[in-house]
């Protein structure tokens, strides 16, 4: 439990933070990899290689967030767990948390060039290390869950490619079963898989998070995965054939189906529809009708759809409202980007809940929309893949 003088120092950088968070974050990855290179093996070095300072900015807003809301850790709750469950992915260990927590403090008197022993570093240290408590509590929750169940395992284990379908001229499905021969453990429709890509030569591994893109009783675990073209992992996994060998951490996530709500919508932008589909397959496998679901598909053409046939299939077998939308060609419902109108027409019912994932931009268009044509926040549900869980303001 913190003291009341240790959150009111806390609370009190809030104005500093807000002003220099992106400098410290910059500041503690430089320091963070200069002194651990290790770490670069579990880190999604691309991010920081990018250059667009979206790691930085999210572990800003994150320390902003937890100083803005120190005094009243339940409104964190969410968010940590969304955190942790990225943890859990790439395999944080309480061991990590020492080295973090060193190098954040030095970052912030760094920059904002404090003396040692200053109140606010000493505030700062106290306040982190019950963050780190919380985070490693969680986390050994998630592992230890994970471990117990039938099929199950702690870290990363060895997955051999089984089978792999080419989906569109840029998107490969990618099966997997376990080298061991032994069982997997089940998983929530919307969740994802850790996979760790071994590095080469100087190169360092990559880990990533991608969405498990079906849902059922299988004995395997399907990934469908677009190559990017600056993707390092996403290029490497397309060159990978049957017969090889990647590790997998367990099924994890939060982006989870709300079977209270009273319908149910899914929008899909590209690629995004992997946790989606997944999410579907549960829905109607859980006893939720059909005619309580709606399914929207974006993508650029008919040649860019993504489970084409496994889509037409549900929607003729269970009678799925199945809509598609195209940004050029023949085949669709809609052509051009989704609207107000075309969507106000389509969703009748504004008491569905709403499920969508895409690329960033969609995301944040599609929330505006949403918002516009009677849909509320509690509502809408989303999965942002990167470092930031924040959608862009659209105007």
């Amino acid at each position: 439990m913190l003291s009341e003088h240790t959150i009111a120092i806390v609370k009190s950088t809030v104005p500093l933070l807000a002003e220099n968070g992106q400098a410290i974050s910059q500041d503690f990855y430089k320091r963070l990899f200069a002194n651990n290179p290790d770490l670069q093996h579990i880190f999604n070095m691309a991010n920081q290689r990018s250059g667009s300072g979206g790691q930085s900015s999210a572990l800003a807003d994150a320390v902003f967030a937890y100083a803005k809301n120190i005094d009243q850790i339940d409104v964190l709750v969410p968010a940590v767990k969304r955190i942790a469950s990225k943890h859990a992915s790439i395999g944080i260990e309480p061991k990590h948390y020492p080295i973090v927590g060193e190098n954040l403090i030095a970052a912030i008197q760094d920059v904002l060039q404090l003396p040692d022993n200053h109140e606010a570093l000493i505030a700062w240290e106290e306040a982190y290390g019950a963050l780190a408590q919380i985070f490693t509590d969680t986390e050994e929750s998630m592992y230890s869950e994970k471990a117990t169940q039938p099929g199950g395992w702690r870290g990363f284990r060895p997955f051999t490619i089984q089978r792999i379908v080419a989906e569109t001229p840029d998107v490969k499905s990618f099966y997997f079963k376990p080298t061991d021969g032994g069982a997997i453990c089940s998983y929530s429709g919307g969740q994802y898989l850790g996979i760790k890509l071994a590095g080469t030569g100087d190169s360092y591994d990559e880990i990533r998070q991608y969405s498990l893109s079906s849902w059922g009783a299988e004995d395997y675990y399907r990934i469908s995965v677009k190559a990017q073209t600056q993707g390092a992992a996403s290029q490497q996994l397309h060159q990978c054939v049957v017969g090889d060998t990647v590790e997998l951490s367990a099924p994890n996530g939060q982006f989870l189906l709300n079977k209270n709500a009273p319908k149910h919508v899914f929008i899909s932008g590209g690629v995004g529809i992997t946790p989606l589909y997944s999410m579907l397959k549960e829905a109607l496998a859980s006893g939720i009708q059909a005619e309580n679901v709606q399914f929207v598909e974006c993508c650029r053409s008919a040649e860019h759809q993504i489970f084409h046939e496994e889509l037409t299939e549900l929607e003729k077998t269970t009678g799925l409202n199945l809509k598609r939308a195209f940004e050029f060609g023949e085949g669709a419902d809609w052509v051009g980007y989704l609207s107000a109108d075309i969507l106000n027409t389509w969703l009748t019912d504004k008491t569905a809940h709403v499920y969508f994932c895409g690329p960033l931009p969609f995301m944040a268009a599609l929330k505006g929309i949403l918002n516009s044509i009677g849909f509320a926040d509690d509502q809408l549900h989303y999965e942002v893949f990167g470092p930031t869980t924040e959608l862009p303001t659209t105007h």
